[in-house]
């Protein structure tokens, strides 16, 4: 079977470049970096990525770069094909089914928690987030409107106060990013009337309906990417 088509160069020109501040690893930071890139489709799916283009890039050894590498294959990213190369995962119809299926339980008992738990200044970070988020849908910049959407989903689970339900969330939240990149300019204004809606009803104290709102939300997004992946041209490995 044949492999998919590469630019190896363009894949590479728009990573962003090493910080070389704190103390994260080397190898930490080019995961870090090309799992962000992945997640927001910068770098295609079943696309092939090369340690050498990589580590010219990143003006560093092979070594990190494939450390880097193994520790995507561990947490499912990309693929470790021998003889063949390291692919980027693809996009999965079941996967998406049921990951959307367990996100809509999770953050509605997340947004209902929310409702009754919330303090003041949780609610005033929740509007500031919707405000930004419509200042960022004012001017068409989709980079700053998933940001705001990510802010948000994280404001609502600080404000629900329960860790486990937390940390479950936000593993998630990383895995359904790689999904509905693909509709984040299609449903950037759905979203903030969302969003608006959560926020008046969590201020209201409102459990049920913040549960009910959230649930509907997280699977209609989950449909519109659906959509979207069945009508994609199958990729030949």
């Amino acid at each position: 079977m044949s492999l998919p088509s590469e630019q190896p160069h363009e894949i590479v020109a728009g990573l962003p470049r090493l910080s070389m501040l704190g103390t994260t690893t080397l190898p930490a930071q080019i995961h870090e970096l090309l799992e962000e890139a992945i997640i927001r489709g910068d770098i295609a799916p079943s696309s092939r990525l090369h340690a050498d283009d990589i580590a010219a890039h990143y003006g560093v050894s092979r070594i990190p770069v494939r450390e880097a590498l193994r520790s995507l294959h561990e947490a499912g990213w990309v693929e470790i094909k021998p003889r063949y190369g390291v692919y980027v995962r693809d996009r999965s119809a079941t996967e998406l089914n049921e990951l959307f299926e367990a996100r809509s339980g999770i953050e509605s008992d997340i947004a209902g928690l929310a409702a009754q738990r919330r303090t003041g200044s949780d609610l005033a970070a929740l509007k500031k987030i919707v405000t930004r988020g419509r200042e960022a849908a004012a001017s068409d910049d989709i980079d700053a409107l998933s940001r705001t959407s990510v802010e948000f989903n994280s404001a609502i689970r600080a404000a629900a106060k329960n860790g486990v339900l937390a940390t479950l969330s936000s593993g998630l939240e990383k895995r359904a990013r790689f999904y509905f990149s693909m509709v984040a300019g299609r449903l950037g204004g759905d979203w903030l009337n969302v969003e608006d809606h959560l926020v008046e009803l969590i201020a209201a104290g409102s459990s049920v309906e913040a549960s009910a709102v959230s649930r509907q939300h997280i699977l209609t997004t989950g449909l519109e990417v659906a959509k979207l992946l069945s009508d994609q041209p199958p990729r030949s490995i």
